[in-house]
């Protein structure tokens, strides 16, 4: 598996810029007053947080003591030091050596690792010759680490495998029809909206709804839950074996 380059953000360069201050001032002015000004409003609001979701800050506030102030100051009006710093940063894009290496945090990795592996598992599914899944990726085509059913039945629906004759053929575990004679598919779809076998369960379900439509609505699904419960336990009444 590759992965793209991950940029580092201006916010997080502005971090590891106070970082680094703060650094220096513990080894070279330990005992003495410290002010540190910054144009960054972001970096000051997030060290403000109580509980940061950011390494850098955490390791920031690790640090900070009474010895600091910081301020802010605003960017482009004309202040000495602030412009000084800004020239500073400008030229350093221009040199060939780089003399501090950025860590990314470890949310920021985490977040872009999880979009990438998501964008991967998107292609795949879409994959015209994955021939895996096809059935489901009608009805959901679009990957979801949220989605998820902890009801077996409707695991059974979405996915086309239940105790369907057309499952049946598919996996040759035995050959056999829907005894109503009215679909070859004889699939989930034919169950949850066609078989007149099924139809004293059909209440609110109707050829006119999707497969999507049904199992997302509570009523619709409590209704196909019982369809697909009802042909577990009257197999034998449900299908025809092929002799």
């Amino acid at each position: 598996m590759s992965f793209t380059y991950i940029i580092i953000s201006v916010f997080q360069a502005e971090l590891s810029a106070l970082h680094q201050a703060l650094k220096w001032k513990q080894v070279n002015r330990p005992l003495q007053h410290c002010d540190i000004f910054t144009d960054s409003m972001s970096a000051l609001k997030a060290l403000q947080k109580h509980q940061p979701r950011n390494n850098v800050v955490e390791e920031i506030k690790a640090i900070l003591d009474e010895s600091v102030s910081l301020h802010w100051v605003k960017a482009h009006i004309g202040i000495e030091g602030n412009e000084s710093a800004d020239k500073a940063a400008k030229e350093a894009t221009s040199r060939t050596n780089v003399d501090l290496h950025l860590d990314l945090p470890i949310r920021s990795l985490k977040t872009s690792l999880k979009r990438q592996i998501l964008d991967r598992w998107q292609r795949t599914w879409e994959d015209r010759e994955n021939t895996k899944g096809r059935f489901t990726y009608k009805i959901f085509p679009r990957v979801s680490t949220s989605r998820c059913s902890d009801n077996s039945l409707i695991s059974q629906a979405i996915s086309n495998h239940g105790r369907f004759p057309s499952y049946f053929r598919r996996f040759n575990i035995k050959d056999g029809t829907c005894r109503c004679g009215e679909d070859t598919s004889d699939d989930i779809l034919h169950y949850a909206l066609h078989c007149p076998l099924v139809a004293h369960l059909r209440r609110r379900i109707s050829p006119a709804f999707t497969l999507l439509q049904v199992i997302t609505d509570k009523r619709m699904a409590k209704e196909l839950c019982s369809i697909i419960q009802f042909i577990n336990d009257h197999e034998e009444d449900i299908i025809q074996l092929e002799d």
